[in-house]
């Protein structure tokens, strides 16, 4: 009887600490909704009227970054109107573009892979059609408090205790471009162009850097599309799983898949 006893509150010893675990994930994790509008800081706007832009040295204002030069192989299938200058700016456009995160894990015994996305991603890109070497990347700013998987529990231990993006200073993440390799000599609509965009990824408090592999296509003077992909650890980021009975082996690479469109900026 006495073991039995002992047996029972032990038990009874765990269910606490489980619900108690599940608690804390469940009112940590907040209800997901963003506290404002996702915005980036704006490449000067000026650069737009010019027919070459030179790189901005107020780093709050714009990302120049240095580019690597490769030979144009792809036929031109439209030459750019003649707009009185080469640069066009492009915004990010939230509405058709998505940033998402795949990792795996097992759950309930079983190979899973998890799969957040969210639509809050904001930027600016400025392509000189004549000179890309001259274009720049502005900061592209995600707002990862509204990621969502296929689950609300892992949503709200997303934002609760690992990436702890329900408290405002990591509401955002950020990737700030620093190099660009294999621009052509020239970009005309129609091109789709591979490049490789290294930058500072910041993400819970940390930075580290991380390199997409891109290809970006002209879709037309009005429409630019970008689609990408980089591996991170998520040891590099201080980012810990909770214990949940449910699941194991959650791996250390985080695949980032980026999918955006961007429209030219009017005045």
């Amino acid at each position: 009887m006495r073991m039995a006893r002992w047996i029972g509150l032990a038990l009874a010893a765990i269910a606490v600490l489980v619900l108690g675990a599940a608690a804390y994930v469940w009112f940590s994790g907040g209800s997901g909704e963003p506290s404002t509008e996702v915005t980036a800081p704006p490449i000067t706007s000026a650069a737009t009227s010019a027919t070459t832009t030179a790189p901005s040295t107020t780093a709050a204002t714009s990302v120049p970054v240095e580019t690597t030069a490769a030979p144009d192989t792809t036929e031109a299938t439209e030459p750019l109107p003649d707009q009185g200058a080469s640069a066009v700016l492009y915004r990010i456009d939230k509405a058709e573009s998505s940033v998402s995160f795949e990792i795996d894990e097992i759950l309930n015994g079983n190979p899973f892979r998890v799969v957040g996305v969210t639509t809050e991603v904001a930027g600016e890109v400025l392509i000189d059609f004549d000179s890309p070497a001259a274009s720049q990347l502005g900061t592209i700013v995600i707002n990862v408090r509204t990621l969502a998987t296929d689950s609300g529990f892992r949503d709200r231990a997303i934002r609760g205790p690992i990436l702890g993006s329900s408290r405002d200073e990591n509401e955002f993440a950020t990737f700030e471009p620093t190099d660009v390799e294999g621009f052509p000599d020239s970009v005309t609509v129609g091109d789709e162009v591979p490049l490789r965009i290294t930058g500072t990824f910041s993400l819970s408090g940390e930075s580290r850097p991380v390199t997409f592999d891109t290809a970006v296509t002209v879709v037309s003077t009005d429409r630019v599309e970008v689609s990408g992909t980089a591996m991170v650890l998520r040891s590099d980021f201080g980012l810990t799983i909770p214990d949940v009975p449910s699941v194991s082996d959650v791996a250390d690479e985080i695949l980032l898949v980026i999918d955006l469109v961007a429209v030219a900026a009017r005045a």
